[in-house]
């Protein structure tokens, strides 16, 4: 294999990375509208009902804290991040690159690391939303919880 065939695939491979990733970010953001959604349909039907046969006792107090807190991870998650970069800059890019214009082996090794790079600093970012979802997703089945067990503590 040759250092061209070499550097381009490589190339191929760090700009489907960042696709991916890019995506991958899309879906986290989809899962969680559904957990919003699910989080908030949980305390209209079963909150409502809890609250309204039993006032708020402690564990409607301990659903309505788990309801706030899956309401705010989850807005985390859905708010837009500056620091993702999932493309380069192209005047950056052709600053940066000039010097190796010439060497076009040289130019698509370089913007393999660059691409690298970015790859590295959104998977860290990825990773952190990543526990923000899963947060979000235990304070959803902990307000279910509580929200049930309220319930069936006034119905018996």
């Amino acid at each position: 294999m040759s250092a061209a065939l070499l550097t381009e695939l490589s190339y191929q491979a760090a700009i489907r990375s960042l696709d991916l990733q890019e995506r991958g970010v899309e879906q986290l953001r989809a899962r969680t509208g559904t957990l919003l959604a699910a989080s908030s349909l949980t305390a209209s039907f079963l909150g409502a009902q809890a609250i309204q046969r039993d006032g708020i006792g402690p564990l409607s107090a301990l659903a309505l804290v788990a309801l706030a807190s899956s309401i705010v991870l989850c807005i985390y998650v859905l708010l837009p991040k500056r620091d993702f970069v999932f493309d380069i800059e192209p005047s950056r890019m052709y600053e940066s690159l000039l010097d190796v214009a010439s060497d076009e082996s040289e130019l698509r090794r370089r913007l393999v690391y660059w691409l690298d790079s970015f790859w590295q600093a959104n998977q860290d970012m990825i990773n952190a939303l990543g526990r923000y979802y899963v947060g979000a997703a235990v304070a959803l089945l902990l307000q279910l919880a509580f929200w049930s067990w309220a319930l069936a503590a006034s119905i018996s």
